[in-house]
């Protein structure tokens, strides 16, 4: 009787022991489970850095050798941080474009900026020639009925927020020929212009077009522009204003004006001598294109030219110095 007890006795304990045993395991899976479903989604990181290339004046024409797109082709190739993309600052076809079957602007265009090298967006604003024939609605339709294409021109003045989530930069491509449009327009596009600054921006505000507010160049300064959309960069103190026009490389610093001023002519149109300007730090008549790469404490500036070499190079700081 006493053996049949102890046996009884064992075979309970075993049964114990194998309930708890699935117990503890249902229960270290639930809690497995549990920690797996109450993990918080990855938060996005924000961007270190935004390389950006600039230039103006790449006025294709037949026989013109691109100079400046061999140039930017190996300077991109050769960086070590990417480039997120280009500013085209008008000017961008001296001939007159025509609506074939495959479009002239696609053949001109990836025939001269390497598809492979420069495998990024190039953003692109209306120049005084872009105007004066049908190519400045021929360049917008491009756009529009090819999204794919590195070719961007969404209107004749827009927003760009880069990156899309958590900005570094924000750029405001704007149409500067006022002589090409009706003053109903140009009043818009200046109230389109107060209201962008007006609203939320990255760290970093750029704006981008074709004639200068300030130049050496033989154009000179542009002071419509000075007046009209200077008040606008004064008021929002805009950090750069960068445009084309004149065929040169040129950084000007103005006093009593919070805006650094890039002229970024040397795209591939035929250079022209500085006039009689004598706005500084630096000005020269020089093919060549710029890079601009922000971050959160700095911006940095390099002027390239033709060749690739570094012709000047400064960084403003967040505070505006």
């Amino acid at each position: 009787m006493d053996k049949d007890i102890l046996r009884t006795a064992r075979d309970l304990m075993g049964q114990y022991r194998v309930g708890f045993c699935l117990l503890a395991c249902l229960l270290l899976a639930g809690a497995a489970l549990g920690a797996e479903t109450a993990r918080p989604a990855p938060t996005e990181t924000t961007p270190e850095r935004v390389d950006l290339l600039a230039v103006g004046d790449w006025e294709y024409r037949d026989g013109n050798p691109p100079t400046t797109a061999t140039a930017m082709a190996r300077y991109a190739a050769a960086q070590r941080d990417p480039i997120q993309a280009a500013l085209l600052l008008g000017d961008n076809f001296r001939v007159h474009l025509k609506k074939d079957k495959k479009p002239q602007l696609e053949t001109i265009f990836e025939a001269t900026y390497d598809a492979k090298r420069l495998n990024f967006p190039f953003y692109a604003v209306l120049g005084n020639h872009d105007c004066e024939s049908s190519n400045r609605r021929i360049e917008m339709d491009y756009a529009k009925a090819h999204p794919d294409s590195r070719w961007k021109m969404p209107a004749r003045w827009y927003r760009l927020d880069l990156p899309a989530r958590n900005p570094l930069v924000t750029i405001l491509m704007l149409d500067s020929n006022v002589s090409e449009m009706s003053s109903k327009d140009w009043k818009a596009e200046r109230q389109w212009l107060a209201d962008e600054l007006a609203k939320p921006r990255a760290p970093w505000t750029l704006c981008g077009a074709h004639r200068p507010l300030f130049s050496n160049g033989t154009h000179g300064d542009g002071a419509k522009l000075q007046k009209e959309w200077g008040t606008i960069f004064k008021k929002y103190r805009v950090d750069f204003y960068l445009c084309g026009h004149d065929h040169a490389l040129e950084h000007l610093e103005i006093d009593g004006w919070p805006t650094s001023f890039l002229v970024l002519g040397g795209g591939g149109g035929r250079l022209r001598e500085d006039g009689d300007g004598d706005h500084g730090p630096f000005s020269r008549s020089s093919f060549g294109f710029a890079h601009l790469a922000f971050d959160r404490r700095q911006a940095k500036v390099r002027l390239i030219d033709g060749r690739g070499g570094l012709l000047h190079e400064y960084v403003r700081e967040a505070q505006g110095r």
